[in-house]
């Protein structure tokens, strides 16, 4: 249900964008596209609807993110201490550092004078090459010939917006070189690529659970 909720809105807002610039109607940016959502029917909800998916993408990303840091704490991609889990099974230490690199970031854009559409490009970017590695960890698990067809279908798409990068492409490629090489350089790494498989502890097991639900 909020799959097709949070579909819904964008496809709505999409609708909204294109037959104002149809119209001749400018739209700076997400301010602007918000004022003209209120002058339609039924504009007002739409626009908490908007608050609403703002606010759980920026949950789901602060979620992830850390869950990612403390991932490669614990396969020593990144400092050990970054694994450790507080006593109620909360990433604390990845938060922690998550915290302080977003306002980091957010810092150096405004000093630097970073625009947000360059920021939403080197994200895409590395959604893309996130859904590159997806596609092959389907084709190598899945059998039959189906895996043949959808795999082709995926990096066809895949390569028609791979198309559009310039060379701020470095940036995810430098992101994938940087944790590979992290990851064979450390014991933890070597010890897991050896065994093919990675033992989970009893916190660790319950952290994995929540983040399934």
């Amino acid at each position: 249900m909020s799959f097709v909720l949070v579909v819904s809105i964008y496809l709505l807002l999409a609708f909204i964008s294109a037959g104002a610039k149809a119209a001749g109607v400018p739209l700076q940016g997400a301010a602007g596209l918000s004022g003209l959502v209120r002058f339609t029917p039924g504009g007002d909800l739409l626009v908490w609807f908007m608050v609403i998916v703002v606010a759980a993408n920026a949950c789901s990303w602060n979620f992830t993110a850390s869950r990612l840091i403390f991932s490669g704490g614990r396969t020593g991609i990144f400092p050990a201490s970054l694994g450790k889990l507080s006593v109620r099974s909360i990433p604390v230490p990845a938060l922690g550092v998550l915290f302080v690199s977003s306002f980091a970031l957010v810092l150096a854009t405004y000093v630097f004078k970073i625009s947000v559409s360059d920021l939403i490009l080197l994200v895409n970017q590395n959604f893309v090459f996130l859904y590159a590695f997806i596609i092959l960890a389907y084709w190598k698990t899945e059998t039959g010939w189906q895996k043949w067809v959808f795999s082709a279908l995926s990096l066809a798409s895949l390569a028609f917006l791979v198309s559009g990068f310039t060379w701020e492409i470095i940036y995810p490629i430098f992101l994938i070189g940087l944790g590979y090489y992290r990851w064979n350089v450390s014991e933890k790494g070597k010890l897991l690529e050896k065994e093919g498989q990675y033992v989970v502890s009893p916190d660790e097991s319950e952290l994995l659970m929540g983040i399934q639900h």
